[in-house]
């Protein structure tokens, strides 16, 4: 498959971290914490994942929906984060990060 485009490198950097928290997730289903939780934290985590894929496609496409999708589902994993009761202030620095390196290319997004 040829690329018709490349996405600028912030753009590679950020479709690969996410990528690897993609890789990484189906593991969250073997703690014991979701577990406990139940089943709606399992379904959260499944819809996690398909947002996350979509996001990594469309960030990939220069897609603004990517990038709405990215501060959504982030937002979202901070509330139920708090609702859990395993949220932390640092947990904000992955998005904050993320969003200083891709809204400077917001405007070149279709």
């Amino acid at each position: 498959m040829i690329l018709k485009h490349k996405p600028p490198v912030t753009v590679i950097i950020v479709c690969a971290f996410d990528l690897i928290g993609l890789i990484l997730l189906p593991s969250a289903f073997f703690k014991e914490t979701t577990r406990a939780i139940g089943l709606s934290y399992q379904m959260y985590l499944v819809l996690t994942g398909i947002a996350s894929a979509s996001m990594i496609w469309y960030l990939w496409k220069m897609r603004r929906v990517g990038l709405y999708i990215y501060f959504a589902s982030y937002a979202v994993h901070n509330l139920v984060a708090m609702i859990v009761g395993n949220w932390l202030v640092y947990v904000l620095v992955i998005p904050i990060i993320g969003a200083i390196l891709l809204l400077p290319h917001f405007k070149n997004m279709t």
